[in-house]
């Protein structure tokens, strides 16, 4: 159905040539850090689909720049927290035992739109070590990016998403608002306006799936679309178009600042 509907809204096909100069439009330089949120299904027919968006970027970005993309894998969660939908309690057992743990090479990611998911299986990609949270990333800087992800605090400072603001980062959301956004939730984290919850995450420890319990905000994506719109109104912000989907870039930096402001004054 989305390859139909972009044909009927497409009036010439899109090309990688054609992505790179709206990107470079759109303020994306050579040697820039990205981090790429993405819906295909709200971009205009592309010659070599998924595919001809990563090569774009790679070629806007060139050798010296950094791509990133959340991995992410909410499939191998506790099931008991399960709610789309839910299991029975009595399978709750089994699937802690039984599913395969977390493994960057071969575990899909999940929710994460088909961009993500190729971008997982491409040459020169690779990803961080985290039951939940990984990212996957390509770049002159990815394996320093992608380094020892904690367990806890998985999306805090000392995570891929630490880092990337420290390397001033561009977030691109491509198709997708800020509930897509992954950056915002280091501006969570910063905040320290939320409560910690309980989670537990599968490990294969001496060939036996083992399951350890940690702490971790009870992240919330939802109360991003809010937090964007305040953004963009105090920083006259324009979005744009790239290959037909709606688009915004931003400035990590200046976004995750404002959020940790707008979290602390909002939860006080």
């Amino acid at each position: 159905m989305g390859e139909k509907m972009a044909i009927w809204r497409t009036k010439k096909p899109y090309t990688i040539k054609k992505i790179v100069a709206e990107l470079e439009k759109a303020g994306i330089e050579q040697g820039d850090t990205i981090i790429f949120h993405a819906s295909m299904s709200k971009a205009n027919w592309i010659c070599g689909g998924a595919v001809a968006v990563i090569l774009a970027l790679q070629t806007a970005v060139g050798k010296n720049g950094n791509i990133i993309m959340p991995g992410q894998t909410g499939q191998l969660s506790d099931p008991a927290k399960w709610e789309n939908p839910p299991v029975p309690e009595s399978w709750w057992e089994i699937i802690r035992a039984e599913t395969p743990p977390f493994d960057p090479l071969v575990t899909p990611t999940r929710g994460m739109g088909v961009i993500a998911e190729t971008f997982r299986t491409m040459p020169g990609v690779s990803r961080s070590f985290h039951p939940y949270h990984s990212f996957c990333a390509w770049g002159k800087d990815s394996e320093t990016i992608l380094h020892n992800q904690p367990l806890q605090n998985s999306l805090g400072d000392e995570s891929p998403l630490g880092k990337l603001y420290q390397q001033s980062a561009k977030i691109i959301l491509f198709g997708v608002d800020n509930n897509h956004n992954t950056s915002l939730h280091l501006a969570e984290e910063r905040s320290n306006a939320f409560p910690l919850v309980e989670n537990q995450a599968a490990f294969l420890e001496n060939g036996k799936v083992v399951w350890h319990k940690y702490q971790e905000i009870d992240y919330d994506s939802e109360a991003f679309i809010a937090l964007g719109r305040a953004y963009e109104k105090q920083a006259a912000f324009h979005p744009t178009t790239i290959s037909g989907a709606p688009t915004k870039v931003y400035d990590m930096r200046d976004l995750v600042d404002f959020g940790v402001n707008y979290f602390q004054t909002k939860n006080h």
